[in-house]
């Protein structure tokens, strides 16, 4: 909603400078009233002490108003933040703008008009109360943009180039905020809490030793090497007391960028929705319930007389539309939570897609029920869709040094209890075929790959080995990224027990899926599955994208199970294909058998490509630097973003080339090459390792763009604006001007831990 004039008044300064203040509200449709200014102090603009390192320098405005009558301004400050907005304007000219501070309100009770209201406002002050809101990478300067936006502030324009002198490493491209971007995950903590804008700003600006404040109507991004390069201005002293002093002197500098770093892109984890408790018991076949169940087994051990033991009870299922951790699940399915009771199974929350209720008793009797779907083959129905996961751009050698793996644990069993032996009372015959029966078996999913505009760029495709059969080594059996989006049969999860492919199975119970490997072996001709590849981690290990963006997992409903008999090769050549006709789980009615398809939600991380597939992790990394080894005082500065010696996709602080959105490693700054954070404790070097002027006193109010100072009497120095308080009706100010110099590194010796 659009900001209307509310307020306006004018005043003449001593130095017949005309003054304008507008109070703008949004929303706002009534008359505009006019403000009567109090007369020595009428408007003062304070920029409050910001140290060399500080990044947000940020100023108040006091405005003093006679009140025309009782409470006449009382009801600006039960307005939320941000809806009322001062600007200022010298000789007609945008001079300053900030957002009315809503927290504090205080006037006169003993009379009803003509007493003094102070009304405050800050610039950046209300970034500390907005949160990140946006998504994806973003450079620098759009983080900048939406910030300032959102502090509803007027200005003229941004200046983030002209005093940055950071470049690319090896070019004579500046690495400004436009050129730079980070990820939008990196502001969000684990429970999805944004950060402030505040925060936000600090973290992406201080490792670049930027600064940033707003100064006669503009907003500018700077650093002090740049600084030291803008137009010279004479202070010009106004009173009669003028101080000198100096400024601190530091003994190091440490800088710790924690990378927010996590291996485990999606984690599977699932909220169940709905409610469950112990008390809740259900050991009928009614296909209606919202729970069921289930003893060890459905022997009649467990009566007590014509009652069932219900202090038996194994676990309870419960199911629900309500739940959380996918962005899609289909309307047939539900979210389930397994309660164990008596000796259960571990809780956990699920998918469930297809089981039988509790009825005791063989799927043969009749008495259970089948419960939500049947136990299809392969439909091209999608049974659930994860959220979206960022993978950042990398080079073609960044690529080699990493494997995504995806592993989906599934639950496809013929037993009344899936969770304890199978045997008279607990379909032990069916298990026992279905254990013998099943070599492979085959989860349909798509694998895409999605740019921020939502369009496919890439899927994985490994359907020819699927359907074919291959060595069990990563060497034969990777798989590919393919152009455009993947569907129903472009990729397989595949589930076997690699240590005895013939009278074993990878389902049965909850079990993770195996890399795929298709359906090798019959007879003579040998199942090479190496040693090194039985002991690797669950999961199908798919090569790094070809391309960055968000990728996104489906699944499928169905599952193929293959015995082993039904498919034979000739060394690793098809004789006989039956991928649409699994012979003995349709001869033998396998399918028909089954009691519990359940899934968990897909689970992907992303770990290196070397003997043991660790973690791909970036830990916290600490800068360190002496600046004077005589000094006392150490600068310690936490950061968010920042660089690592090391490419890590799953390092969401990493700063990253907008052109290309590859990481960076290192920078150049005044000649020199290293990393950002090095570079920023060469500027501290530059400012904090010797002794540094600083001159304070009343002076004449300079109305001016950014700049540096000099003063007669300090022949070859240079100063910067460090605090200064105008008192714009006066023309003056109180100002603490500190010397500063352009970067000059040195050797800066590491700070032993």
């Amino acid at each position: 909603m659009a900001k209307v004039l509310r307020y306006m008044g004018e005043f003449l300064s001593r130095a017949n400078v005309v003054w304008r203040v507008e109070i703008l509200q949004e929303g706002y449709s009534g008359n505009v009233g006019v403000l009567d200014f109090e007369a020595d102090e009428a408007l003062v603009i304070d920029w409050k002490h910001a140290d060399k390192e500080e990044v947000i320098c940020g100023s108040e405005a006091t405005l003093k108003l006679e009140s025309p009558g009782d409470r006449t301004y009382e009801d600006l400050y039960t307005i939320e933040v941000g809806r009322i907005r001062m600007d200022v304007y010298r000789n007609n000219a945008l001079y300053w703008s900030g957002a009315l501070d809503p927290e504090f309100y205080e006037e006169p009770y003993e009379k009803a008009r003509k007493y003094v209201v102070t009304l405050t406002f800050s610039d950046f002050g209300i970034l500390d109360r907005l949160k990140y809101n946006l998504s994806g990478m973003q450079t620098l300067q759009s983080i900048l943009l939406n910030a300032l936006q959102r502090s509803t502030i007027n200005y003229a324009y941004l200046d983030a180039d002209t005093y940055c002198t950071t470049y690319f490493e090896g070019t004579n491209t500046k690495a400004n905020p436009a050129a730079l971007a980070v990820r939008s995950e990196n502001f969000f903590d684990e429970d999805a809490e944004p950060s402030t804008l505040k925060e936000t700003i600090e973290g992406i600006l201080q490792p670049l030793a930027l600064k940033m404040i707003q100064r006669n109507g503009k907003v500018y991004v700077f650093d002090l090497n740049g600084l030291h390069s803008a137009a010279r201005r004479a202070i010009t002293w106004d009173g009669d007391s003028q101080t000198m002093g100096v400024d601190k002197v530091a003994n190091n500098v440490k800088v710790n960028f924690s990378p927010y770093s996590s291996a485990e892109l999606l984690n599977g984890e699932l909220e169940y929705g709905g409610e469950y408790s112990v008390e809740q018991v259900n050991l009928v076949a009614d296909p209606g319930a919202s729970y069921y169940s289930y003893y060890p087994d459905y022997s009649e051990d467990h009566r007590q007389g014509g009652n069932w033991d219900y202090n038996l009870i194994n676990f309870t299922i419960f199911i629900s539309t309500q739940g959380k951790g996918l962005r899609y699940l289909n309307p047939n399915a539900r979210y389930c939570h397994i309660l164990p009771l008596v000796g259960g199974p571990s809780e956990c929350t699920a998918i469930a897609w297809a089981f039988h209720s509790g009825g005791h008793g063989g799927l043969d009797t009749g008495w259970p029920k089948r419960i939500l779907n049947s136990v299809t083959q392969e439909s091209g129905m999608q049974v659930m869709q994860t959220h979206k996961v960022f993978l950042p751009t990398l080079t073609s050698e960044g690529q080699k040094s990493y494997y995504v793996r995806l592993t989906l644990e599934m639950l496809l069993d013929a037993r009344y209890n899936p969770f304890t032996e199978g045997n008279d009372g607990n379909e032990g015959g069916n298990y026992d075929r279905m254990k013998t029966r099943t070599g492979y078996a085959f989860v349909p999913v798509a694998i895409n790959m999605y740019d921020s505009n939502g369009n496919a760029v890439c899927h994985y495709d490994n359907s020819s080995i699927a359907k074919g059969g291959t060595k069990g080594h990563l060497a034969y059996c990777k798989g590919s990224w393919v152009s455009g989006a993947g569907g129903f049969g472009s990729a397989y999860l595949e589930y076997y027990d690699p240590s005895d492919l013939w009278e074993s199975a990878g389902i049965l119970g909850w079990k993770k899926n195996r890399h795929c490997i298709g359906r090798p072996g019959k007879g003579n001709v040998d199942v090479m599955i190496y040693d090194s590849f039985k002991q690797m981690a669950d999961g199908q290990y798919m090569p790094y994208p070809t391309q960055g963006g968000y990728l996104e997992v489906t699944v499928y409903a169905g599952v193929q199970c293959f015995d082993m008999d039904e498919y034979r090769l000739n060394g690793l050549i098809p004789q006989q294909t039956a991928w649409n006709d699994p012979k003995y789980w349709v001869d033998d009615n396998r399918y028909n058998q089954v009691r519990w398809l359940l899934y968990k939600a897909p689970k992907v991380e992303l770990v290196k490509n070397n003997l043991i597939f660790d973690a791909a992790e970036l830990d916290d990394v600490e800068y360190s630097g002496y600046i004077n080894k005589h000094a006392k005082e150490e600068i310690s500065i936490d950061t968010t973003c920042g660089t690592a010696n090391t490419t890590c996709p799953t390092a969401k602080g990493i700063y990253c080339r907008a052109s290309d959105s590859l990481q960076i490693q290192k920078l150049k700054r005044a000649g020199v090459t290293d990393h950002p954070e090095k570079l920023l404790i060469g500027t501290l070097y530059s400012q904090f390792a010797a002794r540094k002027t600083t001159l304070s006193g009343e002076a004449v109010l300079d109305p001016g763009d950014l700049c540096v100072y000099t003063e007669r009497n300090q022949a070859g120095k240079v100063f910067m604006m460090s605090s200064e308080q105008q008192n714009v009706i006066m023309d003056t100010a109180d100002a603490l001007y500190t010397e500063f110099n352009a970067d000059e590194y040195d050797a800066i010796e590491e700070v032993n831990s």
